[in-house]
């Protein structure tokens, strides 16, 4: 697949219209507050390398292909721009539903680790998904989870903190890295 540019432009034929990559970017990708879900993934996968997306449909049974252990990534937070009059959500959780892989096997949970990601923000000005001092992340075996919470569809805020210690940005890869290295084993 050819790499697309922010340069890149819009024809008609070989006619340009004065249009580009990055004026549609703009238009359709510059509300970043709810766009969260996708910058957790990148920020993760920054943090462990990764330069290039292994997810590009979304509909991949995991997000992350890290040396062989598959990441699943979650996020919430408390301040969302679409919340009606800035209210802060109430309700911090994350989807941990199981389903079926290839195959028609079984429902299972498809990956080996989750990062649990939370933008701990309250409004606009705080809440900065680009600011890495907002996050906090919570890096879990699946095999815990699967043993704790069984066939739950989620998890509470309040439960991943107590399965797993709180994480910083520059902590992230040291800590995924040391799971891995259990998980091989």
């Amino acid at each position: 697949m050819k790499k697309i540019t922010g340069n890149t432009p819009f024809v008609n034929g070989d006619e340009s219209l004065g249009m580009t990559m990055l004026d549609f970017w703009k238009y359709q990708y510059s509300n970043i507050y709810d766009m969260q879900e996708y910058i957790a993934e990148f920020i993760v996968g920054k943090a462990l390398g990764i330069s290039e997306p292994m997810n590009r449909d979304g509909w991949t049974s995991y997000d992350i292909d890290y040396e062989g252990i598959r990441i699943e990534v979650k996020e919430t937070g408390y301040y969302y721009s679409w919340q009606p009059d800035g209210r802060i959500s109430q309700r911090r959780t994350f989807d941990i539903h199981q389903a079926k892989g290839k195959g028609g096997a079984s429902p299972e949970r498809q990956n080996d680790i989750y990062v649990f990601c939370l933008n701990t923000g309250t409004n606009e000005e705080t809440s900065n998904p680009l600011n890495m001092s907002n996050w906090e992340f919570y890096v879990i075996p699946t095999h815990i989870i699967n043993d704790k919470c069984k066939s739950q569809k989620s998890i509470s805020l309040g439960r991943v903190s107590k399965l797993a210690p709180l994480t910083r940005y520059e902590e992230l890869k040291n800590v995924t890295d040391s799971i891995c290295e259990t998980i091989k084993k």
